[in-house]
């Protein structure tokens, strides 16, 4: 009597390792995805410190009248390629292509009178660093940093 597998045996261990190599290849794709997002979020951290550089947050004796008017407080967006040349950071030419869609801004929350007495005269300043293409449709990534800032 010959034994061996049958041609049923053999096409259920195909189909049960081919689901398990579509697993294992999309957890690839999944880590890919995730490292790539970590250097991204990584850039954008290198390009607020240079911001914070650059934009140092005032203190409470330098800004005069409404802390959300002021324009040393609130920073509009600044690309970070124009924070490299503003410090003065030589960057190569793959750095440079590396934070080409990074921006930055800073910004001091608008606040109601009876909630800044309320609170002692907290503001809340909000630096985002925004990147990614909004082409086909892509929705541009984000991270905020707050920081509680008093007058």
């Amino acid at each position: 009597m010959k034994r061996g597998f049958t041609l049923i045996e053999v096409l259920v261990a195909c189909v049960v390792l081919s689901l398990g190599l579509v697993g294992i290849l999309s957890l690839f794709v999944q880590s890919q995805r995730m490292m790539t997002y970590s250097l991204r979020l990584e850039t954008a951290r290198r390009v607020l410190n240079y911001f914070e550089m650059a934009y140092p947050v005032p203190t409470p004796e330098q800004v005069t009248g409404d802390p959300v008017e002021s324009d040393l407080l609130n920073i509009s967006t600044v690309r970070a390629e124009k924070l490299c040349d503003d410090l003065e950071i030589r960057l190569g030419v793959k750095d440079r292509e590396d934070i080409a869609d990074y921006v930055v801004e800073r910004k001091v929350d608008r606040i109601e009178d009876e909630e800044l007495e309320r609170n002692g005269g907290i503001y809340t300043v909000r630096t985002t660093v925004t990147w990614g293409s909004t082409l086909h449709g892509e929705k541009p990534e984000r991270d905020t940093v707050v920081r509680l800032w008093w007058k």
